[in-house]
């Protein structure tokens, strides 16, 4: 199993759900956090319980992962200060909801920037310095959606595929060293995610710690990606990509 014990941990998205349950499983294995997220008062609320409980060093820091460059410019802000990421959790980020022509243009740039630029950023700033102590991990958040178009959720579903394609291809070219990554493509999570979107989940989510044991659980394996869902859903979500693109919608609605 990875150890976790004495590395630091970057987690965007920290501040609630599937960010904060990865702080808190990250810190009672022994892991120093830098928790990001907007909400600079839910940051510390949660730093506060962690360095109680575990006697972890915790920092927070508040960005806005929407706005042009944010993960270019943490990544070298990072670096500049000499503080060493040996984890990565791309867990940021979110949806909208309705056709492609409704879309409000500032939100369609939001979501790109949230859902693939700063995954991107964060993973090729931080990447070389992993490689280069030949050690880290990083976890990139996608979700069933990876898999299947669907009419009135394009930007989301094509933002969780690039990031199952990108993180494929990144699993590729570290498999030959102690780098290890994946990425978790779960089906509904109990969050705030759905509220957001303005919309309702199909079925009853999955609680938070599930697609977390999964992803850790992945990079033990050393998988380059795992489907969180039941039975039926994952074995779905590979034969859809078999499909006619008319079938595949149809079914997507």
């Amino acid at each position: 199993m990875f150890d976790y014990k004495g590395l630091t941990a970057l987690i965007t998205g920290a501040s609630s759900g599937m960010g904060a349950e990865y702080a808190r499983e990250l810190a009672a294995q022994g892991s120093n956090l830098v928790l990001v997220a907007r909400r600079l008062d839910r940051l510390e609320e949660l730093a506060t319980e962690l360095r109680s409980a575990f006697g972890v060093t915790v920092t927070c820091l508040d960005r806005d992962l929407s706005a042009t460059g944010a993960g270019r410019s943490l990544a070298e802000e990072l670096l500049a200060q000499g503080t060493e990421i040996d984890v990565l959790i791309n867990n940021a980020g979110f949806g909208t909801n309705g056709s492609v022509a409704e879309q409000d243009p500032d939100a369609v740039v939001n979501e790109l920037n949230v859902n693939v630029v700063t995954v991107t950023e964060l993973t090729t700033g931080l990447l070389p310095g992993m490689l280069k102590r030949d050690r880290g991990v990083i976890i990139n958040m996608a979700s069933l959606a990876a898999f299947q178009a669907r009419a009135n959720h394009a930007l989301y579903s094509a933002t969780k595929a690039y990031v199952l394609s990108f993180t494929e291809a990144l699993w590729g070219e570290t498999i030959g060293t102690n780098v290890r990554v994946t990425a978790v493509c779960p089906g509904p999570i109990a969050t705030e995610f759905f509220s957001v979107a303005g919309t309702t989940p199909p079925g009853k989510p999955m609680e938070v710690s599930v697609p977390i044991k999964a992803a850790l659980a992945a990079i033990d394996a050393r998988k380059p990606f795992v489907i969180v869902a039941k039975p039926g859903m994952r074995i779905a979500s590979k034969l859809i990509r078999m499909l006619p693109a008319r079938v595949a919608l149809k079914l997507g609605k």
